[in-house]
């Protein structure tokens, strides 16, 4: 299933059925999106990477990925940006910026799943510190996790 079929699946604009099912799914897909929202409170601490991420999560084709990915990189290399990276960051494109730190960043060929994977890795990357960060903040407001 494509992704922005998913996507509208999700919204609740492309249901099969009656309408009160389409209503059904767009409000509880509405609902669990406000829960989240509720629960997480977006961190003051996101870096280059995980700001990326959140400007290229909505990105619609796989050629626009690919020309983000190309800006980013190119622009790297040529100095023009100074993008800040956490430590033990364990995505593709955060390893290549860490070693651009040491004037050294291996060729990456943005051809096949490559783009796709390093999107994904990104957005795992920030839901890790995202949740580390959830359960930080609890525990200190609670004194443990129950």
């Amino acid at each position: 299933m494509p992704i922005l079929d998913l996507k509208k699946k999700l919204d609740g604009s492309c249901v099969s059925g009656n309408r009160n099912g389409m209503e059904k799914i767009k409000c509880d897909t509405e609902a669990v999106g406000s829960s989240i929202k509720s629960i997480f409170s977006e961190r003051g601490d996101l870096d280059f990477a995980e700001q990326l991420w959140c400007k290229m999560k909505c990105v619609s084709s796989y050629q626009e990925l690919i020309a983000c990915f190309t800006l980013v990189l190119e622009s790297r290399e040529c100095g023009e940006i100074q993008p800040w990276i956490h430590h033990g960051s364990g995505s593709l494109l955060s390893k290549l910026i860490q070693q651009s730190y040491h004037g050294k960043m291996e060729a990456v060929s943005l051809t096949g799943i490559t783009p796709v994977q390093m999107l994904l890795e990104i957005g795992l990357d920030k839901m890790k510190k995202d949740y580390v960060s959830f359960f930080i903040a609890v525990t200190q407001k609670y004194g443990r996790w129950t």
